[in-house]
C-alpha cells in the first residue's frame, strides 16, 4: 500500500513539500500535551537553577521529539513503506499521557519540596516515590518519548513516502528538518513566554515558587486527563483532532493568565 504524501510532493515539487511540512510542525508544536510538558519541565529547572536548560526547555523537546521522527521516516524509506500497527494508537498515546501525568506530579513534589509545616508528610510520601529534580535533559526525553504514537510516526511515514517520490532519502531528511524548525518555533516561542512569566521576581519567592509549581503541574495533570478521556471517548477524541491548535492556545494563555496572577498574589501576601 502506497505511503500518503505530504502536499507539494504530488507535483515533484520539494520546496512546496517542506513549506507543507513546516506548517504541520506548528501546528504539531502547539499541541496542549506540547505545551504543558515542556511548562512543567523548563519550571522545575528555573526552581533548580538551570535558568539555560529552562530558557530551552521548548527548543529541547522539539529536538528529541524531532530526531525519533527522523529516525523513524529513514527506517520506513528503506524498508520500502510499512503499516503502522494499529496498538501503536492507544499504547503511543497512553505513554505520552503516564509521561505528562509523572512531570505534573513531579512539578508538585519540587514546588512542596522545601515547604515545613502540617503537609510535611506529603513532602515525605512523593519524596520516596518521586525525585525533587530532573536532569538538564529531561526535555529532549519527553520529547522522544512523546514522539511514539500512531499520529506522530505516521506523519513520519509521509516523510518516507514523500521523500521517495521527491529524491531519495535527502529528501526525507529534509522533510523532517523542515517540521521540525516549525515545530521548534511553536515549542522554543511559547517554552521561552512561559519561562519569562515565571521568571517575575514574586514567582521566586518561597510562596511564589509553590504557586507556580502547583499551577504548572496542575495544567500537565489536566491535559493527560483530557488525554485519557480521549482514549475512553471516540467523540471527544474527534472533537480534540479537530480542534487540537484552539486547544493547545487556550491551555497556552490560560497558563499565561494563571501564572500572572500568582505573581500579583505572591506580591500581595509574599513569604
Amino acid at each position: 500500500m502506497p505511503l500518503a504524501l505530504i502536499p507539494g510532493a504530488e507535483t515533484g515539487s520539494l520546496l512546496a513539500a517542506m513549506a507543507a511540512t513546516a506548517l504541520l510542525g506548528l501546528k504539531h508544536g502547539f499541541d496542549a500535551d506540547h505545551l504543558a510538558a515542556i511548562d512543567a519541565v523548563g519550571r522545575m529547572h528555573r526552581q533548580a537553577g538551570r535558568l539555560g536548560a529552562a530558557a530551552a526547555s521548548g527548543a529541547l523537546f522539539s529536538g528529541g521529539h524531532a530526531l525519533v521522527m527522523l529516525a523513524a521516516a529513514l527506517l520506513v524509506f528503506r524498508a520500502g513503506g510499512t503499516l503502522l500497527p494499529d496498538w501503536l494508537d492507544a499504547a503511543g498515546a497512553w505513554l505520552s499521557i503516564g509521561c505528562l501525568g509523572l512531570i505534573g506530579m513531579l512539578s508538585i513534589r519540587s514546588a512542596d519540596h522545601h515547604r515545613p509545616g502540617p503537609l510535611a508528610w506529603r513532602r515525605g510520601l512523593l519524596g520516596r516515590l518521586l525525585p525533587a529534580d530532573l536532569p538538564a535533559w529531561a526535555a529532549a526525553l519527553a520529547g522522544g518519548l512523546f514522539a511514539f504514537s500512531l499520529d506522530t510516526l505516521a506523519t513520519a511515514a509521509m516523510f518516507a513516502g514523500s521523500g521517495a517520490r521527491l529524491g531519495g532519502w535527502p529528501a526525507v531528511a529534509l522533510l523532517a528538518l523542515a517540521f521540525a524548525l516549525g515545530m521548534l518555533t511553536a515549542d522554543g516561542l511559547s517554552g521561552w513566554w512561559v519561562n519569562r512569566l515565571s521568571g517575575a521576581g514574586a514567582l521566586q519567592q518561597r510562596r511564589g515558587r509553590r504557586l507556580a509549581g502547583w499551577l504548572v503541574g496542575l495544567a500537565a495533570l489536566g491535559t493527560a486527563a483530557l488525554g485519557a478521556a480521549r482514549q475512553l471517548a471516540p467523540s471527544l477524541d474527534d472533537w480534540a483532532d479537530a480542534h487540537a491548535l484552539g486547544v493547545g492556545l487556550a491551555l497556552l494563555l490560560a497558563t499565561s493568565l494563571s501564572l500572572v496572577a500568582a505573581a500579583a498574589y505572591a506580591r500581595l501576601r509574599p513569604g
